[in-house]
């Protein structure tokens, strides 16, 4: 029975200090501000890159700003197949937002198998280029060329 006793307190002066350290490492991750230095979440300009992560199930950023003639890159950093598919898609709210049609323009259509994959396309005309991935619904962003 001692040595049962033993083992539960061992368990107990190895988990807790290491709670401890994940709870103050929580505490302080909350409360720094290392956003403020970075580019915006949702828009992005080509004088700060010209690059789109796509990372857990979102293409990040939303928009991005370039010129006519400037390159966009994607770059996959989930460990499964997403697409790079312009045109629209068209949702029925009033079915848990399914997918009613998609509207491919035909402009690029590139897939991204898992992790590290990449794709790029220059954007010779201006305008504002719509964009998912064809696999996950939900998952939308814009290019929005000048």
């Amino acid at each position: 029975m001692a040595k049962r006793t033993n083992t539960k307190r061992l368990r107990l002066v190895v988990a807790t200090p290491l709670l401890l350290l994940a709870f103050a490492g929580a505490a302080c991750a909350g409360g720094s501000d290392k956003t403020a230095d970075k580019p915006s979440p949702t828009t992005a300009s080509a004088a700060r890159g010209d690059a789109v992560v796509i990372e857990t199930f979102a293409f990040s950023p939303k928009l991005v700003h370039v010129h006519v003639g400037d390159t966009v890159n994607w770059t996959n950093h989930d460990n499964i197949l997403h697409t790079v598919t312009s045109g629209t898609r068209e949702y029925d709210p009033s079915d848990s937002g399914k997918v009613t049609s998609t509207h491919k323009s035909g402009a690029f259509d590139m897939p991204l198998d898992g992790k590290g994959a990449k794709a790029s396309f220059t954007f010779k005309e201006a305008g504002t280029f719509h964009y998912f991935c064809d696999r996950h619904p939900g998952m939308e962003a814009d290019v929005e060329v000048s």
